[in-house]
């Protein structure tokens, strides 16, 4: 699908190709979202009450990309041949990074918090942040830990 949409020959071909691939990337980034919303909430629950991090930012870095990416892809479709788009678009593209960004950082944090019981510093869950990262290997490696987790006595 990626292949056909980068050889696309006219803008009524790419436009034709896109919609199936935004709609598989839409399926898939509200997939990731929820994962990433199931796995924080429960870890948020079972972290200490002292060391527990603040949801309030992280249930808005999880919507704001829901929210972006179906609209993006709307309005690339219908506003691409406009180089002008992009330079008004960027910063909001950037920021839905920034929240993905924050969404895996808060997942991992808050796994090493509740396996460990300690505050953790970056280098402390840098590997848990990269295998949340890489999502579909990730989960082989996470998952596990979650479901210990989850068999463990809630504080």
């Amino acid at each position: 699908m990626l292949l056909d949409l980068v050889t696309a020959r006219s803008p009524e071909e790419f436009l034709k190709i896109s919609l199936p691939f935004g709609f598989v990337m839409v399926l898939f980034m509200f997939c990731l979202l929820a994962w990433l919303w199931s796995m924080g909430s429960f870890l948020s629950s079972v972290v200490h009450p002292a060391l527990r991090l603040k949801m309030g930012f992280f249930r808005f870095a999880l919507a704001y990309p829901a929210i972006y990416l179906p609209i993006f892809i709307v309005l690339f479709q219908s506003v691409a041949t406009r180089p002008a788009f992009f330079a008004i678009i960027f910063p909001f593209h950037f920021f839905s990074v920034f929240c993905l960004l924050y969404d895996l950082h808060f997942v991992s944090k808050n796994l090493v918090l509740a396996e460990t019981g300690k505050p953790a510093a970056f280098p402390d869950y840098a590997g848990p942040f990269f295998l949340v990262w890489f999502f579909p290997v990730g989960v082989w490696f996470i998952q596990p830990k979650i479901n210990r987790l989850c068999g463990q006595p809630r504080r």
